[in-house]
């Protein structure tokens, strides 16, 4: 991420500096008139004290952004260092003084007044001053240490979370990298299994992965894709399965049309329809059948996948390198925002009448802005 160049008094901070002064001089001067006793003379006096403090004020106020001029490296840490409090003491110190020198120039000068400039006028001014001016410099300075500190705050919260957005782009797309190998090196297993059996169905087969791993590339930087596209990669993967075990394998799909546009992660089903041939056949199941039947479920996307296959052990079941990469990018993309479950069931439906093994998991409900 470019970060932008440093600026120690931008224009927004100026700003604010400058509407704060402002009122803050404007009670000043309001509180002087006020001290001031009504009398014929008091046209004048009046007219003596607004030219007095408009010189007074543009003087201040440039004495003031010169001294954080002075002392903008200060700044560029977000962080007040004992160090500097000296040089601000001085600083402040100092503008009372200069300003007592600029007053008396103005009363003498433009104003004609008896007031001699000596050492001492200026130091009795000054004195006189200093609480003010000690308050005013001091109020700017926090001001601007203030802002410059929510500022690099807002800077390094902004890096933090680019920063954190980049290592989670990194590790899906070395998840997604892991599962496509894996999915490669069982179908060529598959694959490889019908070359003496069937000569015409592995060459069949061989097309159907081509086709595959040519869908597979063009998702390569999607961490999401709709519904629709995921369930048509699944259609080709389970025609290359189908060519293999022929009636001995089913896939049923139960899934509402309008739910097409949901996003899903890429390559989501596959790994666990893998799992029902790997793990589900034996001499008691003889013929897999798996439902895959999704539907909405408040704000998630309830994902139901059920087998007839070979019954989990009864301890915790041991999930293959396919599973655990997919539940790694689920907790990656949604950030834990998804559930999981695997268990044994017993089934009465239209499909299953027994015992049979069932995955579900919950996502959050995402659609794709057709805008």
């Amino acid at each position: 991420m470019k970060e932008k160049p440093y600026q120690f008094l931008d224009p927004k901070l100026f700003r604010v500096l400058l509407v704060y002064y402002l009122v803050a001089y404007i009670i000043d001067f309001i509180g002087t008139i006020l001290i001031y006793n009504q009398n014929d003379e008091s046209t004048v006096i009046l007219g003596h004290l607004v030219l007095q403090y408009l010189i007074l004020f543009v003087c201040k106020l440039t004495y003031i952004v010169v001294s954080l001029w002075l002392t903008r490296n200060s700044f560029k840490k977000g962080t007040f260092r004992l160090g500097i409090i000296p040089i601000h003491l001085a600083l402040a110190a100092l503008l009372s003084f200069y300003t007592a020198f600029i007053g008396i120039l103005v009363d003498i000068e433009l104003l004609s007044s008896p007031t001699t400039l000596t050492a001492e006028s200026i130091y009795i001014r000054g004195l006189g001053g200093l609480s003010f001016n000690f308050f005013m410099y001091f109020s700017m300075i926090a001001i601007v240490y203030a802002y410059n500190y929510f500022q690099r705050k807002k800077t390094d919260d902004l890096r933090t979370s680019t920063l954190k957005a980049e290592l989670l782009d990194a590790k899906i797309r070395a998840l997604q990298a892991q599962l496509n190998p894996h999915f490669l090196f069982n179908s060529l297993n598959d694959i490889s299994s019908l070359v003496d059996e069937n000569t015409i169905k592995a060459q069949n087969a061989i097309a159907d992965l081509s086709q595959l791993l040519r869908k597979t590339l063009h998702l390569k930087d999607s961490k999401l894709v709709t519904l629709k596209d995921e369930l048509l990669l699944l259609d080709t993967y389970a025609k290359m399965e189908k060519l293999r075990y022929d009636d001995k394998w089913e896939l049923i799909k139960s899934i509402p049309q309008e739910l097409n546009g949901c996003l899903v992660p890429p390559l989501l089903f596959q790994p666990f329809l893998e799992n029902t041939i790997k793990h589900g056949f034996s001499e008691q199941h003889q013929k897999i059948r798996a439902v895959l039947s999704i539907q909405e479920n408040n704000e998630y996307l309830e994902i139901m996948i059920i087998n007839n296959g070979i019954a989990l052990p009864s301890e915790s079941p041991i999930l293959g390198n396919g599973i655990g990469n997919i539940l790694e990018r689920l907790d990656s993309l949604f950030h834990g925002d998804f559930e999981f479950d695997i268990g044994n069931e017993h089934v009465n439906n239209e499909h299953f009448h027994g015992p049979v093994v069932r995955i579900q998991i919950l996502l959050p409900l995402l659609k794709k802005n057709m805008n």
